[in-house]
């Protein structure tokens, strides 16, 4: 590495003030559909074979309401045209490329066709941190909380980790 490189390095930039105040501040609510047709793509596209996945018959016999959607299903955003997203960042970022750092997903509950969950992001941590291949890095990470709106059951948290540079 040149010095000058490393001179780059060294001149990390500070998280501005909106930065800082978006973290541990919990995002507008995301309604998300749990339908029996995205669990039966989801399960089909990930390769699992389990009946109650599938058949509404050999669900009922587990003595389940509908099928079950499978773990990491948790339904698809309800999606409005003429409404304004609620995913929206608190702050503008001063990097163009994003990267998905990956995903935990933590299920509570089970999920089933026709139930209706509440997703609520907080970002948890951020920080601005020296790369060697971009010069400097943000890495964002953050927590959902999956609630089903019938019975304010947390089904699921998932975890996430953003990287942009």
């Amino acid at each position: 590495m040149t010095m000058e490189e490393e001179a780059d390095l060294a001149e990390v930039m500070e998280l501005t003030p909106e930065m800082k105040a978006a973290v541990g501040k919990p995002g507008e609510p995301t309604l998300y559909e749990v339908t029996s047709l995205g669990i039966r793509t989801f399960a089909r596209a990930v390769g699992y074979k389990n009946p109650v996945y599938f058949d509404d018959d050999a669900a009922k016999a587990k003595g389940f309401p509908a099928i079950q959607a499978p773990p990491g299903y948790l339904g698809m955003p309800v999606w409005n045209p003429n409404k304004t997203t609620a995913r929206q960042a608190s702050f503008e970022s001063p990097f163009k490329r994003n990267l998905n750092g990956g995903t935990a997903v933590e299920p509570l509950e089970r999920v089933f066709a026709g139930d209706v969950l509440e997703a609520v992001t907080t970002l948890t941590s951020l920080e601005i941190v020296p790369s060697a291949a971009f010069g400097q890095m943000m890495i964002r990470v953050s927590e959902t909380v999956y609630t089903r709106k019938s019975d304010r059951k947390v089904v699921a948290k998932t975890r996430g980790t953003g990287l942009s540079y």
